[in-house]
């Protein structure tokens, strides 16, 4: 009858164990394939430009744009969305094209989100994230 019981106790423990492993596994693959859709690569930016808002975070954290050249951001983000909006919901104010670089990040809820690049003298002296 102990016996039994101790076999019966031990099965208990490995399907318990198994389960807590089979979660911490899932657990993984959700965060390596939440890293991997959050990740900046030239290539994803380039290939994917509705689904740049996933990625805008991670690129504007391993390349602060605020100093470089125009030239070194249109080769890391290509040729910007031209014909894009000059003014937008959140900011109050009119970006002109000369001086002003914009990229579609795609639409998040309902509404069109950006990335304006302000240049001056060449330089980037600003950006900000904003809506259409």
């Amino acid at each position: 009858m102990m016996e039994n019981e101790a076999k019966r106790a031990k099965v208990r423990i490995i399907i318990a164990f198994s389960v807590l492993i089979a979660v911490l596994l899932i657990i993984a693959a959700a965060f390596c394939v939440y890293r991997y859709q959050h990740t900046f690569s030239q290539e994803k930016w380039l290939s994917n430009a509705d689904g740049r808002y996933m990625i805008v975070a991670d690129m504007l954290e391993k390349h602060p744009l605020t100093g470089m050249s125009e030239a070194d951001v249109i080769a890391l983000l290509g040729k910007e969305d031209g014909d894009g909006p000059a003014s937008f919901k959140l900011s109050d104010k009119n970006y002109p094209p000369e001086t002003t670089l914009v990229y579609h990040l795609g639409v998040e809820y309902i509404d069109n989100m950006w990335l304006i690049i302000s240049i001056s003298d060449g330089i980037v002296t600003e950006y900000l994230i904003d809506v259409t």
